[in-house]
């Protein structure tokens, strides 16, 4: 795939993500979603245990490990469905992922033209601030358009 079908990848991905991002203020309920959603229905542990097929003292231990984070994706899809309801994952980027593609070549960027100039001035012949904007802005655009292998390496 070329930088192009990336680009445009990561643009039609973004897009989709956009419509996720007020759930970064959502907060996990101190006693997790389960027990939440469970105790608002009215629904007792026995009662979800039933619907799951699985004893309450299970259930009980599901909720404790939802709080934990140490509970798999599909209980979570089957207390979800026992429960009425459609479980959803996904990922809510903090930025772009475009904007995370060009941080990190400019990271790249900043690495070689910080080598360069130094060899440089070693040499007597240091860039200007001009040039060295520009040789960055270039550096940055190539890095995009080739992006090596060892891209997200650092």
């Amino acid at each position: 795939m070329n930088y192009w079908d990336k680009k445009l990848m990561r643009e039609q991905v973004d897009v989709k993500l956009q419509k996720l991002l007020p759930l970064i203020s959502s907060d996990i309920p101190t006693n997790g979603w389960i027990k939440l959603i469970r105790e608002s229905l009215g629904m007792s542990t026995n009662s979800l245990a039933k619907r799951v097929g699985l004893d309450q003292s299970r259930i009980s231990r599901l909720e404790h490990a939802e709080i934990d984070g140490d509970l798999r994706l599909s209980s979570l899809k089957k207390l979800a469905e026992a429960l009425d309801m459609k479980f959803v994952y996904g990922f809510v980027p903090k930025s772009s992922l475009e904007d995370m593609v060009n941080e990190q070549a400019k990271k790249i960027a900043l690495e070689r033209v910080a080598k360069v100039s130094h060899t440089m001035s070693l040499e007597a012949q240091e860039l200007s601030k001009e040039e060295e904007k520009r040789m960055l802005k270039d550096l940055i655009q190539k890095i995009l358009v080739e992006q090596p292998k060892n891209f997200w390496d650092k």
